[in-house]
């Protein structure tokens, strides 16, 4: 009886391993914030256990291989247009006018060899270097990256934490977020559709941390973190200022102060994310 030499092939699927949070530097559009969602596929050879790769350590892998890699970064186009980047300071001119200076250690940034990033791009480059560190029988790795669906007003935004112990204080990484808002316990999205389109794109910042007048038509940020020195110049027009840290908690109660002047006597609450599933929400009235 001729032996079965079939290689039969099975593949695992991980929705959502992780999400990651970060800048990007786009040339038509400047600096942004993103949020993806990461999908993978593994594909191979059951080993003698039956098994492809035990999901636990799959999922462990993975979101550590692609979070060190991208999460809380800025993420570069090395070859856009109007681009100049050494080690450690980013200048970009784009298409739209727009002038951006950024400066950081290397370990904030990710450098990646294409004109323009796109998630099905920069998918390709985490499944190529993330599949290396898969066990042998794993023979191939696919990873997609996608945008949380999200119903209602979305905006997106970067910042930076000085005193943030993690990843946080990498300045100018961003996210993806949705917006809620409600006076008196009413829901209106008018009015959180109005906050996210004036704040699309924004960079938010801490008056502390400015170099030049707040009034300038370009305003410069920095400041010294445990991760090293941190720097960028920007258009003002880009940018909102804040009284304090540029943490979700504050960007919640900066919407609500504002949102409760322009309606005195209302109860106003604001849930603010920060990326996906979490955030903060921030209530005031003023009578």
């Amino acid at each position: 009886m001729t032996p079965d030499t079939r290689h039969d092939t099975i593949a695992l699927f991980v929705d959502h391993v992780t999400h990651v949070d970060c800048g990007v530097l786009d040339a038509a559009q400047g600096l942004r914030g993103a949020t993806w969602l990461v999908d993978a596929v593994l594909e191979g050879e059951r080993d003698e256990h039956g098994m492809l790769f035990d999901f636990g350590p799959a999922k462990k892998l993975l979101k550590a291989e692609i979070d060190a890699l991208i999460d809380h970064r800025l993420l570069i186009p090395q070859r856009a247009p109007g681009l100049q980047l050494s080690e450690c300071t980013a200048t970009l001119a784009c298409t739209n006018g727009d002038h951006y200076r950024y400066e950081g250690p290397s370990s904030a940034m990710c450098a990646l060899d294409c004109a323009e990033l796109t998630p099905d791009w920069l998918a390709d480059w985490l499944a190529a270097a993330v599949a290396p560190r898969l066990p042998a029988n794993v023979r191939r790795l696919s990873l997609s990256l996608r945008e949380e669906r999200i119903e209602g007003p979305v905006y997106d935004y970067t910042h930076g934490l000085s005193a943030h112990d993690g990843n946080c204080q990498r300045l100018a990484h961003g996210h993806r977020c949705r917006l809620s808002i409600a006076l008196d316990g009413t829901d209106r999205p008018d009015l959180a559709t109005a906050w996210a389109t004036a704040w699309q794109g924004v960079f938010i910042g801490s008056r502390a941390h400015l170099t030049t007048p707040a009034d300038a038509d370009r305003l410069g940020f920095a400041y010294a973190a445990p991760q090293g020195r941190f720097a960028l110049e920007i258009a003002a027009a880009r940018c909102v200022l804040l009284d304090a840290p540029a943490t979700v908690e504050n960007i919640a109660d900066h919407i609500a102060q504002r949102l409760a002047r322009a309606h005195p006597g209302r109860h106003v609450a604001v849930r603010a994310y920060e990326g996906v599933g979490k955030g903060a929400i921030a209530s005031r009235r003023i009578d």
